[in-house]
């Protein structure tokens, strides 16, 4: 499958309560500035157990520790509650 937006990779410590959608969340930091994306694929790795928090539905990491998602729901939110690890990495094309 080709991929037709801009690709990007964040990297933890994630800061608990944070939108990493944000303008000071590490994927608003990423993206233009003034510009807030619309991400269609997302995947998190992590340890398992990880809570977060996707357009405000908490999901529980499984104990593969991969999370993803396609184009059927567009994120607009993402929260780690009780922060993330330095190992986490959020991989994710988005629309810009």
């Amino acid at each position: 499958m080709f991929a037709s937006g801009k690709i990007g990779q964040v990297t933890g410590p994630f800061a608990a309560g944070v939108d990493l959608m944000a303008d000071e969340g590490a994927i608003g930091i990423f993206t233009p500035a003034n510009y807030r994306p619309i991400i269609y694929k997302m995947g998190i790795q992590t340890e398992k157990d990880t809570i977060v928090e996707i357009n405000d539905t908490q999901i529980k990491i499984g104990k593969t520790g991969i999370y993803e998602l396609d184009d059927a729901v567009k994120i607009y939110k993402i929260v780690f509650p009780n922060g993330a690890s330095e190992d986490t990495l959020v991989d994710f094309i988005y629309i810009g």
